[in-house]
């Protein structure tokens, strides 16, 4: 054959991609075999909250190392493949977002009983209708009140700018079908939000056109009653005054301190009189917890011998709270490094030395580290 040579390169290349894609989801695999046992007490029952809770510890930790390149738990779920519900399993939602809060909202909850004989009279007919819920509102509310006008429904305070009493009903109309729109539109993209950040496969959501429906699958989904909050959680906005540098410095320092001062403690408990190198969990993990900051880390590495090592350690003056910061900019951290100082500021005897009134919030943002000084 001619062409021999260029079908051997493509099928090593293709198998090589079909390996390399196949790994993600052994190890997604084996990760959730850890954490389902885990979660398994003494009488085999496996604690789904549990599980939960081991899988989001390391949501944005790596997990994998592939070709020198490290991945995160969440990474692995993105790439990992997607068998559906058919074959793995999971969860079947369907969601419907109520035309009728949004028509009561209209109103101003107007409490007119024609207004509201409407609103029980379309909800009726849409039983057995398929028509969109707001055309069988207006329906319901001329076969009440022929004469009847919806702006004396709907012209509010409220609404002064778009509605007044001279708006036709027409023109009425195609505002109430605006607003469940762009009601729509946003529940989707909060419940797409939401899913998202559930920690599954390649979630399916999508809008069931001509309806106030969206319809939601999450394979491999297996603790409903979290999916149910995740999903019919009520959102809340509120506002926080955010602490300047001045008024959060004084406390950050001290618990740099309390967190140098107790790693020092440590390493006095260790036996300098042994030949032999200390662990690393003796003289990292065990200091700052499953893992340690940069700075103490290359300071024991480049050291020879054990005295020294340990005199780094004891001279240190930063905690992973400053060693972690990957900014001039303020308390910037790699994303990877959140759940290690969430862990530090969860602590009981840390959270004495944050003052009352205090609260500390994360955000997700790309930063450009090549606009820091560094000088």
């Amino acid at each position: 054959m001619r062409n021999k040579g260029a079908i051997v390169v493509l099928t090593l290349i293709v198998t090589a991609l079909c390996l390399y894609y196949l790994s993600f989801t052994f190890v997604s695999r084996n990760i959730q075999k850890q954490a389902i046992a885990a979660a398994t007490n003494e009488s085999g029952i496996v604690d789904l909250m549990k599980k939960q809770t081991y899988l989001d510890s390391i949501w944005n930790e790596p997990v994998y190392s592939l070709f020198g390149m490290d991945y995160t738990f969440k990474e692995i779920k993105d790439t990992e493949l997607s068998l559906g519900l058919d074959l793995q399993g999971g969860m079947h939602v369907i969601l419907e977002v109520s035309p009728v809060e949004i028509l009561k909202g209209l109103s101003g909850n107007n409490e007119d009983p024609d207004f509201i004989a409407a609103l029980n009279m379309a909800i009726e007919k849409q039983k057995t209708s398929q028509e969109l819920y707001s055309s069988l509102f207006y329906e319901s509310f001329k076969e009440i009140k022929p004469d009847g006008k919806l702006s004396t429904i709907f012209a509010n305070a409220a609404n002064r700018d778009k509605i007044s009493f001279d708006t036709s009903d027409k023109e009425i109309m195609r505002i109430i079908n605006d607003e469940i729109e762009d009601a729509m539109d946003r529940s989707f993209n909060i419940l797409r939000t939401r899913i998202d950040r559930f920690g599954t496969s390649q979630p399916n959501i999508q809008r069931l056109k001509g309806t106030g429906r969206i319809q939601i699958e999450i394979p491999g989904a297996d603790n409903p009653e979290r999916v149910r909050r995740l999903l019919q959680g009520a959102a809340k906005l509120e506002f926080f005054e955010v602490a300047t540098s001045a008024e959060s410095g004084n406390f950050l320092r001290a618990i740099n301190s309390y967190l140098v001062a107790e790693q020092n403690a440590k390493v006095k408990s260790i036996d300098l009189g042994k030949d032999q190198e200390p662990k690393e969990e003796e003289s990292l993990q065990g200091l700052l917890g499953e893992e340690s900051s940069d700075s103490v880390s290359t300071a024991v590495s480049d050291s020879a011998d054990t005295t020294s090592k340990l005199d780094s350690l004891y001279n240190s003056q930063i905690s992973p709270i400053f060693s972690l910061i990957t900014s001039q900019e303020g308390l910037i951290y790699n994303i990877k490094d959140t759940f290690k100082i969430n862990r530090i500021y969860k602590r009981a005897d840390i959270k004495v030395l944050i003052p009352r009134g205090f609260k500390f919030a994360s955000d997700v943002q790309p930063h450009d580290h090549e606009t820091d000084d560094i000088s």
